[in-house]
């Protein structure tokens, strides 16, 4: 822990001859000047941690701050069973100062302050089993924790008090010690023991800057802003309470200013502001009380006084072990060293019960272990007389006795701390990027994978739904044209559907007009029925063809497309002729009247022409004179009426033929007027297409479904790696910042400062 003794002049074996003024002052700079770099080096230290602290907390807080973008992986590190618990340094340590072990740069085995290793009853969790999010919260929480430690530690570390316990024998001198170290005579001091409480002396800075001595009845309520927690007590009255009211009050607080330089000022100097405690002498009553309030965490050093003369006395003794238990090492001065004629006998006497009682301070008795005499400092303010040499190093030692305690109770904790925390850091920032390495690997090879598939589904979308849209489309065109050529025919043979309409009689004829005109709609309506299951079935044909494409590149899926509803609307649309009474009646020659009306007119051209119309008009008018005119009057009549009869005969023998003819013209021109043929072509295309268009609205659907979700996971896919791209970057810089806090942190030299400085001096 400490260098090994150095004999100083102080402990020389042989009697030096006495050194003369100038060398003396000299040796007493020279002990100010190593005090000073002590501080200065201490300072320089504190500095450094104070900005590695801050530092450190910022990559804490950035880590909470951008975990939401950043999650935090936690690095499965092999974990022995048998890993060793932290132990608690066992003196001067705080609370804070857990016993880390110290990890370099490199990814450790396993974490110190960031581990999670989980126990749920006897055996630990396993924490792949635990979700990200869960395992992310968890070290959410505990850089929370780290962060809290972390301005515990700043506090800590920039908090430049230290307190000194001056504890010993009754009568000792530890007042006059005290006085000594300050430079000024502050507490009352007397052959007699007159230090019947503890006496705190702070500077002044502490109290706004006012001196002012403030007795306390209890210490544990004392509050400097609260004039009720304590009396003030004027300087010229403090020996009277001091000595007489021990009793009255527990406790005596004094603000004093030191009229020293701030660099030499031993209670205020910027780096280590200590504040003395006088405490009264030890007796069977108060040894167990000073050992008790010497173990206090805030004290962080105790200096024993013994008298030269009276060596170590049973009180002494027990104090000393029973302090032992906390400081291992005591920081003792022999005072009163100068009446002593046999100087080096005691010496040799009081080291051998140094060696028994606590055998670290033994250890380092160089260092810790001084003969003087306090009573020769000269305390006249304003004086320029050096301090004896011994004195002067015991001041330089005591002041590097506590940088030393507070270097292992405040900036050594610090700085494993901070080291552990780093190293933590080091780790997950390197576990997690080559995570987010070895995922932006892995997708781009994915999207790389899954490209041509990609590509290749756009070329089916539009491969295929040119297909089906063309394989519609004909269909579409083969069920109109199988309707057009059905109907058109089933138009032109109407006539043979009123062939088989029996004929009633004359006296039924209009009934039997009605028949005709039903029967060639419902004969029609027949042929439409023909071709609208003609196109369904074609259509279905065309629906499992169109299905069978989508299947062949989209996988099985149920079929949509259906037959079942097809040519549900309109179907009934008929060619309604209406029978009227002209059409009983056909006066106009058909082709065979026709043909006989031009054969006779050619006989009677051909006989006019052979007769000659002279001949016949003149044997017409022979005729006439040789009959009579009346004869001939009388004739035309008879003539008229057969001919009349005839001819009436002739229609009702001829009306069942007529209504047949009439009512067919009368049908198929109504079919020709109505484009009933067109429309229904056109409806029955237009029901085949609906019903097509389902099945390909199918495939249309599923592949916008899937090539949606191919661009959505690409899309995903992307994102991720891009995120994984951008986790790469962020963690390296952290690693970039935290291995560089590292090497910074590391290359403090605390432990090697204070001991570079006891052994130099």
């Amino acid at each position: 822990m400490f260098s090994p003794p150095v004999l100083s002049p102080s402990t020389s074996s042989t009697v030096a001859p006495s050194p003369s003024v100038s060398t003396k002052a000299a040796r007493t700079q020279q002990h100010r000047l190593n005090a000073a770099q002590e501080q200065r080096m201490y300072h320089d230290s504190c500095q450094r941690l104070l900005n590695h602290i801050s530092s450190v907390t910022r990559v804490c807080e950035g880590l909470r701050e951008n975990s939401s973008n950043f999650p935090i992986r936690y690095p499965m590190m092999h974990r022995p069973n048998d890993r060793p618990l932290p132990q608690r340094a066992q003196t001067l340590m705080t609370p804070y100062a857990n016993d880390y072990h110290l990890e370099t740069a490199s990814q450790p085995d396993e974490l110190n302050i960031l581990n999670l290793d989980l126990k749920m009853g006897h055996s630990s969790t396993d924490l792949t089993s635990l979700e990200s999010k869960s395992i992310t919260n968890l070290l959410d929480d505990r850089l929370a924790q780290c962060v809290r430690h972390l301005e515990n530690l700043r506090t800590r570390v920039a908090d430049t008090s230290s307190k000194v316990l001056v504890t010993g024998d009754l009568n000792a001198g530890k007042s006059t010690f005290v006085n000594a170290l300050l430079k000024r005579e502050i507490l009352p001091a007397d052959q007699q023991p007159c230090t019947s409480m503890f006496c705190e002396v702070l500077d002044a800075m502490l109290n706004d800057g006012v001196e002012a001595i403030h007795a306390i009845p209890d210490a544990s309520k004392y509050n400097r802003l609260d004039a009720s927690t304590y009396h003030i007590v004027e300087e010229r009255h403090m020996f009277k309470v001091v000595a007489d009211e021990g009793d009255k009050y527990r406790m005596l607080k004094i603000y004093t200013k030191d009229a020293r330089t701030t660099q030499e000022s031993l209670l205020h100097n910027g780096v280590v502001d200590i504040a003395l405690i006088d405490s009264p002498g030890l007796n069977t009553d108060s040894v167990k009380t000073t050992a008790v309030f010497a173990r206090q965490e805030e004290i962080d050093v105790v200096v024993f006084v013994v008298s030269a003369e009276n060596h170590f006395t049973l009180s002494g003794k027990e104090f000393l072990w029973n302090a032992a238990n906390e400081k291992t090492h005591i920081f003792i001065v022999v005072n009163r060293f100068d009446s002593i004629r046999d100087k080096e006998r005691c010496k040799r006497l009081i080291l051998d019960q140094i060696r028994q009682l606590s055998p670290a301070t033994y250890a380092d008795a160089d260092d810790l272990v001084h003969f003087v005499s306090a009573g020769d400092v000269d305390l006249m303010p304003g004086s320029t007389k050096c301090d004896a040499p011994e004195f002067a190093r015991l001041e330089q030692r005591l002041r590097a006795f506590v940088l030393e305690n507070r270097t292992k109770s405040k900036l050594s904790p610090a700085k494993n701390y901070l080291v552990n925390l780093l190293s933590d850091l080091n780790g997950l920032a390197m576990s997690n990027r080559m995570i987010a390495k070895e995922e932006h690997l892995q997708l781009t090879a994915e999207l790389e994978q899954d490209l041509p598939a990609y590509q290749q589904l756009l070329r089916v979308r539009d491969r295929l739904l040119h297909q089906v849209e063309k394989v519609a489309e004909v269909t579409v065109l083969g069920i109109q044209k199988h309707t057009l050529q059905a109907l058109n025919m089933a138009v032109d043979n109407i006539q043979t559907t009123v062939e088989a309409i029996e004929y009633p009689g004359v006296f039924l004829i209009w009934q039997y007009a009605q028949d005709i005109a039903d029967s060639m709609s419902q004969s029609l309506v027949k042929h439409v029925r023909q071709a609208e299951n003609h196109a369904k079935t074609e259509t279905n044909e065309c629906i499992e063809r169109v299905h069978d494409m989508g299947e062949e590149h989209l996988g099985n899926y149920p079929r949509v497309g259906t037959v079942d509803k097809m040519c549900l609307k309109n179907r009934d649309r008929r060619v309604v002729i209406s029978v009227e009474p002209t059409d009983l009646f056909d006066l106009s020659l058909d082709d065979k009247m026709s043909g006989a009306a031009l054969s006779f007119g050619a006989i009677a051209m051909v006989g006019t022409r052979l007769l000659g119309v002279k001949d016949a008009m003149s044997g017409f008018w022979n005729l006439s004179s040789a009959v009579g005119a009346r004869n001939m009057r009388q004739m035309i009549i008879p003539v008229m009426s057969i001919a009349g009869a005839g001819l009436l005969v002739y229609i009702v023998s001829d009306m069942r033929y007529a209504v047949k003819r009439k009512l067919v013209r009368k049908f198929t021109t109504a079919v020709r007027e109505q484009a009933y043929i067109e429309g229904q072509c056109s409806r029955i295309g237009r029901e085949a297409r609906k019903a097509l268009r389902v099945e390909g609205w199918e495939i249309q659907n599923r592949l916008v479904r899937a090539i949606e979700q191919k661009e959505k996971k690409r899309s995903e896919t992307e994102h991720k790696a891009h995120h994984a791209e951008e986790t790469v970057v962020y963690f390296e810089k952290v690693l970039e910042n935290s291995v560089a806090l590292l090497d910074k942190v590391q290359s403090i030299q605390i432990e090697s400062n204070s001991r570079g400085a006891m052994s130099s001096a």
